[in-house]
């Protein structure tokens, strides 16, 4: 029988990271795998040193910081497991460059995107390996009733982010800085097809920074979270200009206009557990991808696996796996001006609504927590 030791952190992003280990480690037991689970919750510094002399088929961590970690005698602590490694990241690389650059003896990623495998094979060759598996798309516990219940409108599920406040950051960098991160953010804006890294290697090959291209692309990682807390912006108050009605829940609200809007109900932050249930409660749940081009975030496949139709912009794994207008409702950045009239368009279509829904469902099962068990069986 394989044996994974499987980590949870504390979680972010609403205990997010906790619960894809719990989902990811009860779909591994049941495809015959015998899991070790080590929580930082529960568990001391004095039973992770316990481990150190044991062996895996594999150590699976999400957003890992461990690969940092090290012993009195300053040797990786993961050097000390006699197992491959498994950094499942969840976001670009540029977040977790220190610890992608950590010489561990057996180190592998896991990521979301396909730009983002190949960022990570090409910047961090002693990696020896590196797969794209989307999050696993889960079920809420409490399943809509039937489809009559549920509720009208749009859902937005996610954390305001103010623009303006990560401009000012910018603006604040000392002004070497503040060129290279303006010049990348210029890249982006000018081309919202154009990833992260493309838009920083353009303005890298303008200077001579002195710097390796990873250093500099994570020095720049302000351009990437402004251009995606003005897209998220700039989406949300179309979907508002829609009249239709829309459901916002995370943090920070309070710092954006969007509760103005007469046909705008805020909620509270809810963990992402909760989230399912309101997914699943849901018609319609919009995304906005985080700047992934090669990738699918999961608010996209919970909605398509707990019944509702997702509205999203696309990416090149939406484009290869399901069908813009068919399995879901596909908007463009360069034109968000149209999102309310194809909002309009859409929403109010019960029939639209029930056949895109089915046909996402049928998709989505190849994106289960089960199905991304068993690939993880098949490169051990």
């Amino acid at each position: 029988m394989k044996k994974i030791l499987l980590f949870q952190m504390n979680g972010i992003a609403y205990d997010s990271t906790r619960f894809f280990s719990s989902c990811l480690g009860k779909a591994l037991e049941n495809a015959g795998i015998e899991v070790t689970w080590f929580d930082f919750r529960r568990q001391t510094m004095k039973d992770l040193e316990a481990l150190c002399g044991q062996s895996f088929d594999a150590v699976i961590d999400y957003n890992s910081k461990l690969p940092g970690a090290v012993l009195d005698d300053g040797t990786p602590f993961l050097n000390h497991i006699q197992a491959p490694f498994y950094n499942y990241i969840l976001d670009h690389p540029v977040y977790h460059h220190a610890n992608l650059s950590v010489l561990l003896e057996n180190y592998h990623v896991i990521c979301i995107d396909d730009d983002h495998n190949k960022y990570i094979s090409k910047w961090y060759p002693h990696i020896k390996s590196v797969h794209t598996l989307s999050v696993g798309a889960a079920k809420a516990e409490n399943a809509v009733k039937s489809e009559q219940h549920r509720k009208e409108g749009i859902l937005f599920p996610a954390t305001y982010l103010n623009p303006r406040d990560y401009y000012e950051l910018i603006t604040a960098l000392p002004d070497s800085m503040q060129k290279y991160t303006k010049a990348v953010l210029d890249c982006l804006l000018s081309d919202t097809h154009c990833t992260f890294e493309a838009a920083a290697m353009q303005v890298y090959k303008e200077y001579d920074t002195g710097m390796a291209f990873p250093v500099f692309a994570q020095s720049n990682f302000l351009a990437d979270v402004y251009v995606r807390a003005l897209y998220r912006e700039r989406v949300l108050e179309a979907a508002a200009k829609s009249g239709l009605p829309v459901r916002i829940f995370g943090e920070k609200y309070q710092e954006s206009s969007i509760g103005e809007f007469s046909n705008v109900t805020v909620l509270p932050q809810m963990s992402y557990r909760d989230s399912l249930s309101a997914i699943a409660e849901s018609a319609f749940v919009l995304n906005v991808m985080p700047w992934f081009k090669s990738g699918i975030h999961d608010r996209v496949l919970n909605a398509m696996y707990n019944g509702a139709v997702s509205i999203t912009d696309s990416s090149s794994m939406m484009d290869t796996c399901f069908t813009p207008q068919q399995d879901y409702i596909a908007y463009s950045l360069d034109r968000i001006e149209a999102l309310p009239d194809l909002l309009n368009t859409y929403v109010p279509d019960e029939d639209f609504r029930a056949q895109t829904a089915a046909r996402a469902f049928a998709k989505v099962q190849t994106f289960t927590f089960a199905k991304q068990a068993e690939y993880i069986r098949t490169i051990l």
